[in-house]
């Protein structure tokens, strides 16, 4: 039997098929100056002032002592050391599962340095602002291999659970697990979700399925300082040759 289109059902279609879609132009902006000659709203300062005084008073907590200072440096710093331990250890809990290495992209740690004494919770968020969260991949050889290369052309980047030299911007001499990197063997690395969705030209880790929870690694920092505070340890790292340049 032959089937036909109601008018009403044409017209409908021809209708959405001329739909317009609308471009930007130009666009248009003017800058305002914001400095402490304006007035101010008092009933809107009032207003936030809770929320600030809250703010304030958290961000002062003490989570951990600092025995030394930690500086962040290439190819290799105790400020990075210690927070590549600590989010290797934190995605292992988190994941329940064996984590062979952990790295941290060193222009997502802002800080230079956390000083000996107190740390704060301030103090983390100084060196950890982005809601990075942390994410899980299993990569093959030949692609970690890849990733450490780019890490090497670009001077070392914090790293937990393997060591490398650099030579001619290339990563070489990786031990994993005790053992040579193997490019046909399978390994568990985590990195910030910033990097595994290509982050700082990480486009060797995109297309590679990435397992992720809600657990940004700036509060996995602040439990694990405050883990290391609840069993009486200071926090502390030493240069162990995880990154370096080949003689």
């Amino acid at each position: 039997m032959k089937k036909s289109i109601s008018v009403p059902i044409l017209a409908f279609i021809f209708i959405a098929s001329c739909r317009l879609s609308y471009q930007p132009q130009s666009v248009q902006y003017t800058d305002y100056r914001i400095s402490s000659t304006g007035n101010t709203d008092t009933s809107f300062a009032a207003f936030l002032k809770p929320y600030g005084d809250s703010v304030h008073k958290r961000m002062q907590v003490v989570v951990a002592t600092a025995a030394t200072t930690l500086q962040k440096k290439q190819p290799e710093g105790t400020l990075g050391n210690f927070l590549a331990d600590a989010l290797l250890e934190s995605a292992a809990e988190r994941f329940d599962i064996h984590i062979d290495a952990a790295f941290l992209n060193p222009g997502g740690i802002r800080m230079a340095y956390i000083g000996s004494g107190p740390v704060t919770i301030g103090n983390i968020y100084e060196v950890m602002p982005f809601d990075n969260l942390m994410a899980l991949q299993e990569v093959n050889g030949k692609v970690l291999q890849a990733f450490l290369d780019l890490t090497a052309a670009k001077g070392g980047w914090p790293v937990a659970g393997l060591t490398m030299k650099i030579k001619d911007k290339k990563a070489t001499d990786i031990i994993i697990g005790g053992k040579s990197l193997n490019v046909n063997a399978h390994y568990n690395i985590v990195n910030s979700d910033y990097i595994v969705n290509g982050g700082d030209n990480c486009d060797m880790l995109k297309a590679i399925p990435a397992k992720t929870t809600d657990y940004l690694i700036r509060d996995a920092f602040i439990d694990y300082f405050s883990k290391q505070d609840a069993q009486g340890k200071k926090i502390a790292a030493q240069i162990e040759g995880r990154v370096s340049y080949a003689q």
